[in-house]
C-alpha cells in the first residue's frame, strides 16, 4: 500500500516536469520558425536592394586601327599674267650746257700749199667704199622673249591632245595631260622624310620652246628636296608640238603649280 502511495507520489511530481519540457520544445520551435522568418525577410530586403542599388559601369572601348589614305594631289592652274607690249620710250638728249669755244686765230697763207682739194677729196672717197661680199656678211638673229601660254595664237599640243579643234581645247587637254602626269611621277614621301607637315606647294617655272623642249627657268618650293623632286618629274615631261604665233614656232612660258597634303 505504502508503494502503491510512493509510486503514485513520484507520478504525480514527474508530470509537471515532462509538461516544462515539453513547453520548452514548443518555445524553441516557435523561436526557430520566427528566426528562420526574420532571416528570410532579410535576406530579401537585402537582395532586394543589390538590385535597386546602380553601380557605374566603364565602358571601355578599343580604338579601331586603320590606315589613313593620303590626301589627293592638288593641281591647280597658277594666275596668268596679261602680256604687255614693250613700249620703246622716246630718246630725250640731254642738252649739254654751252661751253666757251676756243679763241681761233686767222692766219694769211703766205706759202701756199702745192696740194688741191681734189686730191684731198680723192683719198677720202677712195676708203669710202670698200669691197664687201655677201659670205662676210653674217644675220644674227635677234633672240624672241617667251609668250605667255594664255596669249598664244595656237597653244602647244601635248600627246594626245591632237583631236582639239581650238585654242580653248588644246589649253585644256594640255593642262589635264601635265597635271595627270604629275601626278603620277611625283614621289609625296619625299615631304614626309624630311619631316614636313601640313599642305606644301612647289611652284615651277619652265619654257616649252621652238622645238617642243622644256627648259626650266625657276623652281619655288618650302625645302630643297622638293625642289629637286619637282624638277626632277617637269625634266621628264615628253616632248610637244611647239606653239605658233605669227606663222611660226615660238617659246611659250607655262607655270606649274603643285600642292599636297603630308601627314603622319
Amino acid at each position: 500500500m505504502n508503494f502503491l502511495n510512493k509510486k503514485k507520489g513520484n507520478t504525480l511530481q514527474s508530470e509537471p516536469s515532462v509538461k516544462k519540457h515539453h513547453k520548452h520544445d514548443v518555445n524553441l520551435q516557435k523561436n526557430a520558425t520566427i528566426y528562420f522568418q526574420v532571416g528570410l525577410i532579410l535576406c530579401l530586403l537585402f537582395a532586394y536592394g543589390l538590385l535597386e542599388m546602380s553601380f557605374q559601369t566603364v565602358d571601355t572601348t578599343i580604338p579601331e586601327m586603320g590606315f589613313v589614305d593620303e590626301p589627293p594631289t592638288e593641281f591647280s592652274m597658277d594666275s596668268y599674267q596679261v602680256y604687255k607690249e614693250p613700249v620703246d620710250e622716246p630718246v630725250v638728249e640731254k642738252k649739254k650746257a654751252p661751253t666757251d669755244s676756243p679763241v681761233l686765230e686767222v692766219i694769211k697763207n703766205t706759202d701756199p700749199s702745192t696740194e688741191t682739194t681734189d686730191t684731198f677729196l680723192s683719198e677720202v672717197t677712195s676708203d669710202a667704199k670698200p669691197n664687201l661680199n655677201a659670205s662676210d656678211i653674217h644675220v644674227v638673229d635677234l633672240p624672241d622673249d617667251p609668250i605667255n601660254i594664255m596669249l598664244v595664237e595656237k597653244v602647244p599640243v601635248f600627246p594626245g591632245c591632237e583631236l582639239a579643234t581650238n585654242n580653248e581645247q588644246r589649253r585644256a587637254c594640255l593642262n589635264e595631260k601635265v597635271t595627270s602626269f604629275v601626278k603620277d611621277q611625283f614621289n609625296t614621301d619625299k615631304g614626309q622624310a624630311i619631316g614636313l607637315q601640313g599642305l606644301q606647294r612647289i611652284f615651277v617655272n619652265f619654257k616649252i620652246t621652238k622645238n617642243g623642249d622644256i627648259e626650266i627657268l625657276k623652281t619655288r618650293a618650302p625645302h630643297p628636296n622638293l625642289e629637286a623632286e619637282a624638277q626632277r618629274v617637269v625634266n621628264k615631261l615628253p616632248k610637244m608640238k611647239p606653239a605658233q604665233h605669227g606663222n611660226k614656232s615660238v617659246d611659250v612660258l607655262y607655270t606649274l603649280p603643285i600642292a599636297f597634303q603630308v601627314e603622319y
